[in-house]
């Protein structure tokens, strides 16, 4: 198995409430060849304090402190082009991996451009809410217009390719029109089907309000994707229909 090196995208804006749980569960992975890169987003809470004390530990971890809020976008791609890794492994400040995410995956990526996990649902307090999403062991554009199996806390990249195609924070679904993006390169992206991510649910996190999100979809279907009217209502039924049984 070819040892590759990752780096760790982390953006962060008012994260102190979470972002010691979430550098905690990188340190404690059973793989160990890795960066942290935390760009912080102009946040006004004690969390860049936090990080730079966990930089000072161990000098894996750097911190980006970006000049301006620009969102989680900007901020994503800003750890990115910092990134030294062979692959790019992306996490959302408040979720958390299992210990053995990143072996298991640095496995499969020998396979393929991106390689995502099933995960579960926390709240507050970390304690399991709903049944995990359980993906599939392979994701294609066209499988991906019935049901987005990629979230951002779960996906490694190959780094050359993530470099070349950024976060485009035009789009609300900014992740979900990368994802298609690169599918349509063509890459191959591959899934294991063992929960290796807990993805955290609070009162405040934007894929609450899926009525907003519903129309933001529409939006990438029509103008991020270039499908047609025919194609987008085609995949928005059944991205509403998967969106019920997967959030419920």
């Amino acid at each position: 198995m070819r040892d590759l090196f990752v780096s760790v995208v982390i953006p962060n804006f008012n994260g102190e409430r979470f972002v010691e749980r979430t550098l905690q569960s990188v340190l404690r992975q059973t793989y160990q060849r890795f960066e942290i890169i935390v760009a912080d987003d102009c946040s006004t809470d004690a969390s860049p304090a936090l990080i730079e004390a966990y930089c000072e530990k161990d000098p894996r971890i750097r911190l980006i402190r970006l000049p301006k809020n620009g969102g989680v976008s900007g901020a994503r791609n800003a750890g990115i082009r910092e990134a030294r890794g062979d692959y790019i492994a992306l996490l959302d400040n408040d979720d958390t991996w299992t210990e053995d995410k990143l072996e298991r995956q640095v496995r499969l990526a020998q396979k393929a451009e991106i390689v995502y996990c099933s995960y579960d649902f926390i709240d507050e307090n970390d304690q399991p809410i709903k049944r995990p999403f359980i993906v599939p062991p392979k994701a294609t554009f066209n499988s991906m217009l019935a049901s987005s199996v990629i979230s951002c806390s779960t996906a490694m990249i190959r780094a050359d390719i993530l470099k070349a195609n950024p976060f485009d924070s035009g789009y609300y679904h900014e992740d979900y029109v990368l994802w298609m993006r690169l599918l349509r390169l063509p890459v191959q992206a591959l899934g294991d089907e063992k929960v290796l991510m807990h993805y955290r649910q609070v009162s405040t996190s934007r894929n609450i309000r899926k009525g907003n999100a519903a129309r933001h979809r529409w939006k990438a279907y029509r103008e991020a994707l270039g499908l047609s009217l025919p194609q987008s209502a085609w995949a928005f039924a059944r991205y509403a229909v998967k969106g019920i049984l997967k959030y419920r």
